[in-house]
């Protein structure tokens, strides 16, 4: 059974593409070692007060608001997989350097180098699986991957745990075994094919992407649909808690069913989305099903008895990951999709950018909606979520037709 449900959902990454397989578990480990406790590190290691914590997390979604499209641009004039190898050093290099934190001036520093090079890998990764995987398996290959990068995130976070557990200078281990993960990384990049040699100078793009008017109007849409990760992150935690009497042990538990999920359904989610129809069809179906999540949560926060609390949040959380499944599969095949070949990395860099707002903005939106507003301001999210599922097939079309005419 566990065979063919390898050979079923990881067939796609046979053969040149294996080695973005080994690239993202590495990657996903070294983000799940360091994530999962990243701000127990900065408060208890670094001895960071917690509202400087969050001012250099913000710096950090900042800076890679700005580097999402720089890098992008970069990629398509030097080559996806140059660039990504120099971010990968440059991350082993910023992660050796947080155990030497110790004021803010310097963890701002560091976090936001880390944030601008994070952020811009994104498209970078992007950019090498349309450049090694054919057009039509791509979307499958990307689903492949990202159920591949939820095993390793959630064994890093695991070693994370064990090692916030042992605590003292052990938790040093926790930057530096992301900084490890990058420098393996980065010999796996070196040994990726050079299929994109990089454009010269007067074929690279010029930041066509920020000037395409309908593809930013894809972006926006996809912002808001993309809200449903911040949902589960924040938003269902802060549900939870509100309610009395509720275990705070359910919270993991919540995660763990989500990651589960994901790992087991994620290739099958994504069947249907290497063409733009199928693409936006799994991005409406996100929307709607992500919708009436946020509005069985306010029912929940109405009846107030934490056993049907418990009850609302395992319904919530399957309709919440069945839309992170269809969201995830409609943002890759309307990512590849509307990427010209001369601008890969740029246009998939600009739309990286949906990401970053959500990292960014959405957690103090979710937050304040969840609590300050609540029951009634899971309405408004999922209101939100509502209009992106309406709007994502009209703006695609719209961007669509653009691309064609310029053509």
């Amino acid at each position: 059974m566990i065979t063919s449900f390898v050979r079923s959902n990881y067939a796609s990454l046979r053969g040149p593409t294996a080695p973005l397989a080994v690239l993202h578990l590495l990657d996903s480990v070294g983000n799940g070692l360091f994530l999962a406790s990243s701000t127990v590190y900065f408060v208890v290691i670094a001895g960071l007060p917690t509202a400087q914590v969050g001012i250099g997390l913000s710096l950090a979604g900042l800076a890679g608001f700005f580097s999402s499209v720089l890098m992008g641009r970069a990629a398509d004039r030097f080559g996806a997989r140059r660039m990504l190898l120099i971010s990968m050093l440059a991350l082993a290099g910023v992660y050796c350097m947080y155990p030497m934190v110790d004021s803010a001036p310097t963890f701002f520093v560091v976090v936001a180098l880390a944030g601008a090079l994070e952020w811009g890998s994104g498209p970078l990764f992007h950019t090498l699986v349309m450049d090694l995987v054919p057009e039509a398996d791509r979307v499958t290959a990307r689903a492949a991957l990202r159920s591949v990068f939820n095993v390793g995130f959630s064994a890093g976070a695991l070693i994370a745990a064990g090692l916030i557990g042992i605590g003292g200078a052990a938790m040093h281990a926790l930057p530096l075994g992301n900084a490890l993960s990058f420098a393996l990384a980065a010999l796996v990049v070196v040994r990726l094919p050079v299929t994109s040699p990089g454009l010269p100078p007067e074929r690279a793009s010029r930041f066509r992407a920020l000037r395409d008017v309908p593809f930013l109007g894809v972006i926006g849409v996809s912002t808001l649909l993309a809200l449903n990760g911040t949902v589960l992150a924040v938003g269902v935690p802060l549900w939870i808690l509100s309610v009395d009497g509720v275990p705070r042990s359910v919270i993991p538990l919540v995660f763990i069913l989500n990651t589960v999920l994901v790992v087991l359904l994620q290739v099958r989610a994504a069947r249907g989305s290497d063409h733009l129809d199928g693409a936006v069809a799994a991005a409406r179906r996100s929307g709607l099903v992500s919708a009436a999540a946020c509005l069985i949560m306010v029912l929940g926060g109405l009846i107030g008895s934490w056993a049907a609390t418990v009850g609302i949040a395992v319904v919530a959380v399957l309709l919440i990951t069945a839309g992170e499944l269809w969201q995830s599969a409609g943002a890759f095949g309307i990512g590849y999709g509307l990427a010209p070949d001369t601008a890969r990395g740029e246009y998939l860099g600009a739309f990286h950018l949906r990401m970053v707002a959500q990292a960014t903005l959405g957690p103090a939106t979710v937050a304040w909606f969840a609590t300050d507003l609540a029951p009634y301001g899971w309405a408004i999210v999922a209101a939100a979520l509502l209009a992106g599922a309406v709007l994502i097939g009209p703006a695609v079309r719209r961007a669509e037709r653009d691309r064609a005419t310029a053509v």
